[in-house]
C-alpha cells in the first residue's frame, strides 16, 4: 500500500461510522455461520491438497516467458495493455466464475496477521455492493473489504471493479482507510486509472489455465507493479465453510497464494513460502444480503467514497461520485 498526505479532519464522525457498520456486519453473519468441513460436500471427497511448490507456477512456460503481459490480448484472456472502455458494459454480470461480481454477496474469511511482534486474529469481511463509480470511461461495480484484527476494525478498502465482455475482471482504482483502537489513521492504496499515470489492471482472467503469462494487476506510479500468474488448477481445497472442487490457485506477487473456487471467489490465502509468518485466511461464511443489510454496507461504501477526495484530492478530486444505480 503507498501512504497518503495527511490523517482525516473527521477523525471521531468517522469512527462512531466505522464500529455501526462492524456491527451491523457481525450481526448479519452471526445468524449465517455454516461449518461444512465436518458434514463435508458430496461432490468433494479429495482431502486438502498441499499448496504448489515454490516456482511452480512457471511450469511449462519454457519460451514464454513471464514477462508477458503486454503482449496483446490472445483468445479471451486480457492483458493490461489490451484495455478498450468499449469491450465493457454491465460491472457485475457475474460471469467470471472464479471472481463472480453478483452484489450482495458477502464473503468472511478468518486466519491470522502479524502486526509488528505480535500475532493477531485476523478477519477480512468482503462485500459486492451495488454502488458503482464512473472510472476511466468503465462503470465500475465497488467492492469493499473489511479487516478486523483482533476484533477490531484494522481497515476499510474500496475496490473498484469491472467485468469485461469476455469475462476478465478488471481492476481500475482502490481506496483504502487504516485504523487504530477504532480511531481514522491515515488513508492509503489510493488510486484511479488513468490519473497521475495509473493504469487498469487484470483481477482476474476469463480463462486462466497454467502456462498462462504473468499478468499485471496493477500499475501505480511511484508504486510497486502488482502481478500475478496461474499457478495451478483442479485443486480440491477444503476451507472451515466447506470442501471444493475446481479450485484455481494463483501465485500472487510472488509471495503468497490464493485460493479460487468457481462459483465463490477467493476461499483461501497462504504464504508462498509456508514458513506462517505473514498472512493466512480461510472461508467460513459465504452469504446473500438482505436488501436491507446491502443497503447498510453499500451506505458506508458511499461515506468512504465521500471522504476520498479530503484524503488523497490529486486522486479523488476530480473523480465522479459512487452511487448505487446497479
Amino acid at each position: 500500500m503507498f501512504a497518503m498526505e495527511s490523517p482525516s479532519r473527521m477523525i471521531g464522525h468517522r469512527s462512531r461510522q466505522i464500529f455501526v457498520v462492524a456491527a451491523t456486519v457481525a450481526a448479519l453473519l452471526s445468524g449465517a455461520l455454516v461449518s461444512a468441513c465436518g458434514g463435508g460436500d458430496e461432490n468433494a471427497t479429495s482431502t486438502p491438497t498441499s499448496a504448489p511448490q515454490s516456482g511452480s507456477a512457471n511450469a511449462g512456460q519454457t519460451g514464454k516467458g513471464s514477462g508477458n503481459a503486454s503482449a496483446g490480448q490472445t483468445g479471451k484472456n486480457a492483458t493490461a495493455d489490451s484495455f478498450d472502455p468499449s469491450s465493457f458494459g454491465n460491472p457485475a454480470t457475474g460471469a467470471n466464475e472464479f471472481l463472480p461480481l453478483e452484489p450482495g454477496t458477502q464473503t468472511t474469511r478468518e486466519g491470522f496477521v502479524n502486526v509488528g511482534s505480535r500475532r493477531l486474529p485476523h478477519r477480512v469481511v468482503t462485500t459486492v455492493t451495488d454502488v458503482s463509480k464512473e472510472i476511466a470511461g468503465v462503470r465500475t461495480v465497488v467492492i469493499l473489504d473489511q479487516d478486523f484484527n483482533g476484533g477490531q476494525i484494522a481497515e476499510q478498502a474500496l475496490d473498484f471493479v469491472a467485468e469485461d465482455k469476455q469475462g476478465n475482471v478488471w481492476s481500475l482504482g482502490s481506496y483504502t482507510e487504516s485504523y487504530e483502537g477504532g480511531q481514522f489513521v491515515n488513508a492509503s492504496d489510493a488510486w484511479l486509472a488513468g490519473v497521475n499515470g495509473a493504469t487498469p489492471g487484470v483481477l482476474m482472467l476469463a480463462d486462466p489455465q497454467p502456462g498462462t503469462p504473468e499478468y499485471t494487476e496493477s500499475a501505480i506510479p511511484g508504486g510497486e507493479v502488482s502481478t500475478s500468474q496461474v499457478a495451478e488448477t483442479g485443486q480440491s481445497q477444503c476451507v472451515p465453510f466447506k470442501c471444493y472442487k475446481d479450485v484455481l490457485v494463483i501465485e500472487e506477487g510472488g509471495g503468497e497464494y490464493k485460493y479460487y473456487a468457481p462459483g465463490v471467489g477467493q476461499i483461501k490465502t497462504e504464504p508462498l513460502s509456508g514458513d506462517g509468518k505473514q498472512e493466512v485466511e480461510d472461508l467460513i461464511n459465504l452469504t446473500q444480503l438482505s436488501p436491507r443489510g446491502l443497503a447498510e454496507v453499500s451506505a458506508e461504501v458511499l461515506k468512504l467514497d465521500r471522504n476520498a477526495p479530503g484524503q488523497a484530492p490529486d486522486v479523488f478530486g476530480d473523480a465522479a461520485a459512487a452511487k448505487r444505480n446497479l
